[in-house]
C-alpha cells in the first residue's frame, strides 16, 4: 500500500512542479483536456497526457535506486566480465539522461515530444522492466492521468512564492529536494466546467 500511494503522490508532485515551471506545456496539456473531457477513453489514449508524465517520470524517475539484479551465470559485458551471485544495480539517471537515447533535444530540458518517437524498451524503465517491473505501473499511470485531468480542468498550477526554477544538481538524486516541492492552485477563469460521466 505504502508503495503504491507514496509513489504515485511523489510523481504528482513533480507533475505539480513542471505544470508550474512550464506554462506553455501546461496550456496545452488543459486545452487537450478541455477539448476531449466527455470521452474517458480519449482521455486515457491523450497522447500529449502520456508524453508529458513520462517525461517527467524520466527526468524525476521515483524510485531510481530500486533496480537490480543478481547475475545467475558468467557472462562479459564489453571488458566487465560477470560471476554467479553479483549483484547489478542499474543506473536509471544514465538512461533517462542519456543524449544518444533522448537527442537531439537536450535531456537536461522539459520535452514532452520526445516521447513521440519510439526508443528501446529499456530507454525508459520508471517503473523497472522486464518480468520484475512495478505491478502497479499501469495502475499509477492512470491514477497520475485522473489525478491531472481533474485538477487541470478546475485550476492552472502556477509557481508559489518559493518555487525553485530548478532542482540542484545534488537534490536529483533523493526522492524529493530538501526543501519540498511549492507551487499553488489558480482557479481558472471563464471555464465551463463540463460534468464528465
Amino acid at each position: 500500500m505504502l508503495g503504491g500511494y507514496e509513489t504515485t503522490a511523489t510523481a504528482l508532485s513533480y507533475l505539480s512542479f513542471i505544470l508550474a515551471t512550464h506554462e506553455k506545456e501546461q496550456i496545452r496539456l488543459q486545452n487537450e483536456i478541455d477539448r476531449i473531457c466527455n470521452d474517458h477513453d480519449l482521455i486515457m489514449k491523450n497522447e500529449y497526457l502520456d508524453w508529458f508524465i513520462r517525461e517527467t517520470l524520466r527526468l524525476f524517475p521515483i524510485a531510481p535506486f530500486i533496480i537490480n539484479r543478481q547475475c545467475n551465470k558468467e557472462c562479459e559485458i564489453g571488458d566487465l566480465k560477470l560471476h554467479p551471485g553479483m549483484n547489478i544495480a542499474v543506473d536509471i539517471y544514465s538512461i533517462h539522461y542519456d543524449e544518444q537515447l533522448y537527442g537531439p533535444v537536450s535531456p537536461l530540458k522539459f520535452y514532452p515530444e520526445r516521447f513521440q518517437d519510439k526508443r528501446h524498451p529499456l530507454a525508459w524503465i520508471p517503473f523497472g522492466a522486464g518480468p520484475r517491473n512495478c505491478i502497479g505501473m499501469r495502475f499509477a499511470m492512470l491514477e497520475i492521468k485522473l489525478a491531472v485531468v481533474q485538477i487541470l480542468r478546475r485550476f492552472t498550477i502556477v509557481p508559489g512564492k518559493y518555487t525553485l526554477s530548478h532542482f540542484a544538481e545534488q537534490e536529483r538524486f533523493v526522492i524529493g529536494p530538501k526543501h519540498g516541492i511549492l507551487v499553488r492552485l489558480q482557479r481558472r477563469e471563464n471555464v465551463e466546467i463540463v460534468k464528465c460521466e
